[in-house]
């Protein structure tokens, strides 16, 4: 994690802090001589918690045999250990809500902490793994470090959360890009110095890489994972990719069935509303899990490209602030790095779910910055959108081209394996350097500029798919490819291939 980040997010002084009673809580639970007495008496002289504690014990989501009319009798009929946890959730949710600022998106935050933590229960709950609390508030408490990061950062942070439109896949690459340092991890460093157990810190650590959690811990990090699945599926506007991926790991990671998983998400979205009540957080309407399913798998049967963020229709060239707005490069028109993360994101969900084949190619201009010593800005701008029209050309239903930095290009081509997008990427390098390029900037003279490209190729299919399962691993290995090519000359294409073929 970067130093500085670090030390700006512990100097806060706005950072959310334990109330005393969960400081008492976790110095009893901490302790194993504590009773259920001395517990009960601590959550009991808190009015506002006590009460919310036994309302969501005696709802229909815990579905109790008979009422609990005191904490002493939640404690006996649900374990110290769940009431223990219910009552830290409460008391934390209530410390983060005090210390809520203007803008941060805090519905959304919510929101999504509640459906994942709720989901997170109920995967606990039908696996029999235990610790269907602890992965609750964990859930519930997953992006606390979003909040450190804002209240620490300010406007540094809110234009990291805005360069991602939204889309939480993208947080995590966003924030190491810029930061070098993720939520995820700062969120476990605030969950440290709150002195929450490893049941609670090491999901928040993990939440977005579960598979790389600890042994120990695995299988609450999964249900945690699956819970953000979850919460995909039921506020994702394009659900199709988000469903088929949390069905795969559903019975990849626990043996759930797709018709007991679809169950499950009947009961993940009635708990959610009623949870929401007690935690009297605001939770947006959200479509009910049969809606969800069927638009979902009407997404999945149509669905053969990447998603776009933007129509494919172009403004002017002497617009860039509309360019800019549709996630346009302002020189080649192409879509942007910010838009190709949103497809590879797609790209790598479909391939875990088992769709594919998937093939990704990065061209770069050689000799770009020779080509910008030589001729100039406005003969090099023109060049580029030169290029930018060709890549838009070379487009079919199945190739989406986009710019990734200045000469640097990236093409997805769907349903295409490694052999055709060979072909097809060969076939555009020689159509394209058959002959030297045309350009003429507005009001200066023709000039014929010759140009080559240099090429990497990576392809995702069933034998490669256990190795992407990050978008920052498939532009990695495409990057490494393209580095292989012009290692070795000008104008050349580099595939990789994985060691079992």
């Amino acid at each position: 994690m970067n130093p500085e980040i670090l030390d700006r997010v512990l100097r806060c002084d706005r950072l959310p802090s334990l109330p005393a009673v969960a400081l008492r809580i976790i110095e009893l639970t901490a302790n194993n001589k504590t009773t259920i007495v001395e517990l009960a008496d601590v959550i009991s002289k808190d009015q506002g918690l006590s009460g919310k504690v036994l309302k969501t014990v005696n709802s229909p989501f815990y579905g109790l045999s008979k009422p609990c009319s005191t904490i002493s009798q939640a404690i006996v009929m649900l374990g110290f250990s769940s009431v223990k946890t219910l009552a830290l959730g409460f008391s934390l949710v209530g410390s983060l809500k005090k210390h809520a600022e203007q803008g941060f998106d805090y519905a959304s935050y919510w929101r999504r902490g509640l459906l994942t933590g709720v989901a997170a229960k109920c995967i606990a709950d039908e696996a029999k793994i235990g610790h269907e609390e602890e992965v609750f508030l964990a859930g519930l408490l997953q992006d606390v470090g979003m909040v450190a990061l804002y209240q620490a950062l300010g406007k540094e942070y809110a234009a990291i959360l805005q360069s991602t439109n939204g889309d939480h896949r993208l947080l995590v690459k966003a924030e190491l890009e810029q930061l070098e340092a993720s939520h995820p991890d700062v969120g476990a460093l605030l969950a440290a110095r709150w002195k929450l157990p490893p049941e609670l810190s090491v999901p928040i650590r993990y939440h977005e890489r579960p598979q790389a959690a600890p042994q120990t811990h695995i299988q609450a990090v999964y249900a945690v994972g699956l819970g953000n699945m979850a919460a995909d599926v039921l506020s994702a506007t394009e659900p199709g990719v988000a469903l088929k991926r949390y069905y795969a790991k559903c019975e990849e990671w626990f043996r759930i069935t797709p018709p007991r998983t679809d169950e499950l998400m009947e009961v993940i979205a009635k708990g959610a509303r009623e949870v929401a009540s007690f935690l009297e957080v605001e939770l947006a309407d959200y479509g009910d899990p049969a809606t969800v399913r069927a638009k979902a798998n009407e997404q999945l049967v149509s669905a053969t490209l990447p998603i776009q963020s933007q129509p494919r229709t172009t403004p002017p060239t002497n617009d860039p602030d509309a360019a800019l707005a549709a996630n346009l490069d302002p020189i080649t028109l192409l879509p942007n790095r910010i838009t190709l993360s949103q497809n590879l994101v797609a790209v790598v969900e479909q391939l875990q779910a088992g769709g594919g084949p998937f093939s990704l190619a990065l061209l770069a201009l050689d000799g770009v910055e020779n080509i910008q010593t030589e001729y100039g800005q406005a003969y090099t701008n023109e060049l580029l959108l030169c290029l930018g029209e060709r890549l838009r050309k070379f487009e079919t239903q199945a190739i989406i081209s986009f710019n990734l930095d200045r000469g640097l290009f990236a093409i997805i081509m769907t349903a295409t394996d490694r052999f055709s997008a060979t072909k097809l990427i060969e076939a555009f390098k020689d159509d394209l350097t058959a002959q030297p390029m045309h350009i003429t900037p507005k009001g200066l003279v023709r000039i014929d500029i010759p140009v080559t490209l240099s090429a990497g190729l990576l392809s995702l299919d069933d034998a490669t798919r256990a190795r992407f399962t990050t978008i920052d691993s498939v532009l990695d290995t495409a990057h490494r490819a393209l580095q292989s090519a012009q290692r070795s000359g000008n104008n050349l294409l580099r595939v990789f291939v994985p060691k079992a073929a």
